[in-house]
This record gives structure tokens, sequence and C-alpha cells, in this order.
């Protein structure tokens, strides 16, 4: 393979047509120039230029060779021209692997202010488990991952930074929340009729330890998909739903619901970010990695 520093100098030779301009244009000595191109010629095997009274000319085969040579480095000059513009945050695309309950309380929050303030950033948002998170980080189909860190749990390769501490707590509504008057033990909780999310979820079952280990069991009357669906059921009166309490800070200050107060404490957890250990990321990753580090959980700046 030729030295690429050889055809840097055909390329300018044949672009001045002058080895006094090139050598200029190079920074590098005249008879240097002249190497390069003796170089290039002995190593291609033909004469690629020809000394006239106006200057270097192409032969027919110095034409063809810069041809393509020119064509690299119009592709080389585009790519230092993306390159920096995404350097500059003109533009990029950051993926983000998270559950629909980070997303939609987590991630959105803070994406739309980032989204104004750097509009050529397209943001991408796939919705998987914790394990499938963690697998798409692996295998690069994702630049970022949020989960839920219930326990210190570690994944080989990937570095978790804590986010946002939040915790769990059962509400209910006004008339249903009128009826507690002291802090619930465990087995006064578990006598009720409870929503819970669906058996599998990471939350569900950080609390359902949590009641084991006082001895008892959280037995649901309502199983649901996502957090809304159990607020909404604890609003209609149908129960006593488990939801986490960042996420229904509106219900809570509106008094659509209301804290079931309780003589034990749930466990909190942690919102991490998950990147590939030692994986320098993109500009755009790393400027929205920064963005995460500096706002609130709903999105406002620390």
């Amino acid at each position: 393979m030729v030295k690429l520093e050889f055809y840097r100098v055909f390329y300018i030779v044949a672009k001045t047509g002058n080895l006094s301009k090139a050598s200029k244009e190079l920074y590098i000595s005249q008879p240097a120039v002249s190497y390069g191109i003796k170089q290039l010629e002995e190593q291609l095997g033909g004469r690629l230029f020809v000394r006239t009274a106006k200057g270097m000319e192409l032969t027919p085969e110095g034409k063809m060779i810069y041809e393509y040579v020119s064509r690299a480095y119009d592709e080389l000059t585009a790519a230092e021209n993306k390159f920096s513009q995404m350097r500059g945050l003109e533009e990029g695309t950051v993926h983000i692997g998270a559950s629909d309950t980070i997303s939609k309380y987590f991630i959105l929050p803070r994406i739309e202010a980032f989204k104004k303030k750097y509009p050529k950033i397209n943001i991408k948002i796939t919705n998987r488990t914790t394990d499938e998170i963690m697998n798409l980080l692996k295998t690069g189909k994702v630049d970022l991952g949020f989960i839920n860190r219930v326990d210190e749990t570690s994944y080989p390769g990937i570095r978790l930074t804590a986010c946002a501490d939040i915790g769990e707590c059962f509400v209910a509504n006004a008339e249903m929340a009128s009826r507690f008057d002291h802090p619930l033990s465990v087995g006064e909780l578990t006598s009720l009729p409870l929503i819970l999310l669906e058996e599998g979820s990471s939350t569900r079952r950080a609390v359902e330890r949590a009641i084991e280990n006082l001895g008892g069991k959280l037995t649901p009357a309502f199983e649901l998909c996502s957090v809304d669906l159990v607020a909404e059921c604890a609003k209609a009166g149908l129960g006593v739903g488990c939801v986490t309490k960042e996420y229904i800070s509106k219900e809570l200050a509106s008094g659509e619901l209301n804290v079931v107060p309780l003589s034990f404490p749930l466990p909190r957890r942690t919102i991490a970010m998950a990147t590939l250990d030692g994986m320098p990321p993109s500009f755009a990753t790393a400027k929205l990695q920064e963005y995460f580090d500096q706002t609130t959980l709903d999105g406002v700046k620390k």
C-alpha cells in the first residue's frame, strides 16, 4: 500500500500545477515535493506528470489517478466538516434504552428542554426491560441506558451512575384515606384491596420482598401494567395503590391522591444511567449525559 502522504503531495501538485506553489501549501521544501512525486510514480510503476513551460501537467494515467484521489479528498473534507458539526452539537443522534415508566417520568421532562437548546440532535428511545437494555448497550444498539436499581447488582463492563433517588408509597383517594387515622401495620395494609403493578416488575418485587421480610404477603386485587393505571384505579376508590411517590407529585399536590401512612418504611431505589465502561461517548451523547446530571427529576436545572 502506497503511503497516503505521497497521494497528498500528488493531489496538491496536480491541483496547483506548480511545484513551488505545492511546496508552500504543503509547508515542505520543493525537493521534498519532488521526492514525494518520484516515490509515488516508482511505487505505482508509471509517470504521473510531465514538466512543461506552464508547470506540471498530468499524464493520462495521472488524470485517472487524480479523479479518484480528488474524490477521496472531497470525502475526507466532508467527514471533517461533519465531525466539526457534531463537535459543535449542530447535529447528532443519541439512542436511549429505558422502561416506559422511566421514559415518561424521568427522561421526557428533560428531553423537552434539551431539544430546545440542541434542536438538531435527534433522540431515539427504545423501551425494554433492564436486562434487555443491558444487552442493547453491550451490542452498541443504544448509547445510554436508564434503569431502576433496587440493589447492588452489577453488570460486567457497564458503569452505573446514580441520577435520582425515588421511593414507593401506597396511596388512596381522599374518601378512602380518611379511614386511616394511624400508621398501618403490615397486617392492616395487606388486608386492604391492593392495586399493584403486574408481576415481574422490578418495583413490585422490591416492595414484595420488603413486606415478606416483615412477615406479610401482598395479594393484589388488581394487577396493572403502568403507574398511570394504578393511580387512576386508586383515584376511583378501587383500592390502595402502590406507586412511585415522585411520579405522582401532581396528584398528591391536588389532593386527588393521598399517601397512606405506614408504621414501617418501604424501599427506595435509584434511577441509574448505564454506559459502556471505557467507551468514549459521541459529542451528542456526552452533552446529553451532562444535561441529565445537571437537572432534577422534573427537568429543572440544579
